[in-house]
């Protein structure tokens, strides 16, 4: 059910919990926006929870809707992206009603030149990545001779990644600014290049602080013993005593409420925009690059798999090499 609440600000916090479902919860200015997101959500969730054991097939009436849900439940299931893609499914679903077999490439293409016009290249790169990978699925699993109408689109370019370095300065004004707990969770992930749904993961049985190394378990590129810093391993000490149970979380916040505790005290301390969650990750992998290691002992601390992906954390400018010269 979904609950709204008038904050001091005059903004409006909604809530929607459903039974089987993770909290999801958003500010608005208006109240109409939020009674009409709140709805949305529970729709959704609710079709997410009756999808919880669904068996894969195909019909040749189902919609994008029906093949984007069996593979956000099948495929997805208890991932930090199945939520996020069940929401870019239901979005896209509104510009394919017809049956998904019969969603040709002018139709591809048509949404693709709509959806630029109102986001970003990325967002509507991502889209179609997206329905070419339901197509793919549903053919392989089933093995169907369903063409793959994506195929011949040309996609998007991607906006360049952001390539910001947090200083240490910034980053101790950031800390200045937050909440304790928040303080905690940011800095562990300037300090380890963990991802955030990684950190949020972490139970007590995870630590090994007596060898300054933790395991992600199920992280985005699969298991993984990450190597700690003193700083990292003095963070975790502390936040660890809290814990009652060895497998409970060590922090009992949400994604979204660390993204938000970070973005307020950036924009009330005048930061850049460039300074996010993720390009904490960036700036711990590029500072240990800088340091001289090599792309093994680099993916080591990253968790890549591909070294082509830690060429993209490592860029190095004139003044790291001036001494080497």
């Amino acid at each position: 059910m979904a609950s709204i609440r008038k904050l001091p600000s005059g903004k409006y916090y909604c809530q929607v919990r459903l039974k089987g479902s993770k909290p999801v919860y958003k500010t608005f200015s208006q109240l109409q926006d939020a009674e009409n997101w709140a709805k949305e959500r529970e729709k959704i969730a609710r079709s997410n929870a009756s999808l919880s054991n669904t068996t894969l097939k195909f019909d040749s009436k189902d919609t994008l809707r029906d093949v984007g849900s069996r593979y956000c439940s099948i495929v997805l299931n208890g991932k930090a992206s199945q939520y996020q893609t069940l929401m870019r499914v239901e979005r896209m679903a509104k510009y394919f009603p017809q049956p998904f077999g019969q969603i040709s490439k002018w139709n591809v293409n048509d949404y693709r030149l709509a959806r630029l016009k109102s986001v970003s290249p990325t967002t509507c790169r991502d889209e179609l990545v997206l329905l070419s990978r339901l197509f793919k699925w549903i053919s392989r699993e089933l093995l169907l001779d369903l063409p793959n109408p994506c195929i011949d689109i040309a996609l998007p370019r991607s906006s360049k990644p952001r390539d910001k370095v947090v200083s240490p300065e910034e980053m101790e004004m950031l800390l200045k600014a937050m909440s304790p707990r928040m303080a905690v969770i940011i800095e562990l992930a300037y300090e380890t290049a963990m991802r955030r749904s990684e950190i949020l993961k972490l139970t007590p049985s995870c630590l090994h602080l007596d060898r300054r190394l933790l395991d992600v378990i199920d992280g985005k590129t699969g298991s993984r013993t990450v190597p700690l810093t003193r700083r990292a391993a003095e963070l975790l000490s502390g936040a660890v005593k809290a814990c009652s149970k060895d497998d409970a979380h060590i922090f009992q916040v949400s994604a979204y409420g660390v993204s938000q505790a970070l973005r307020r005290a950036r924009q009330k301390l005048g930061l850049s925009d460039d300074i996010r969650v993720h390009q904490l990750r960036h700036s711990r992998i590029s500072i240990v690059a800088r340091k001289g290691f090599n792309n093994a002992q680099i993916m080591a601390v990253s968790g890549h798999k591909d070294v082509r992906s830690v060429q993209r954390y490592t860029h190095l400018n004139a003044v790291d090499v001036v001494d080497l010269l």
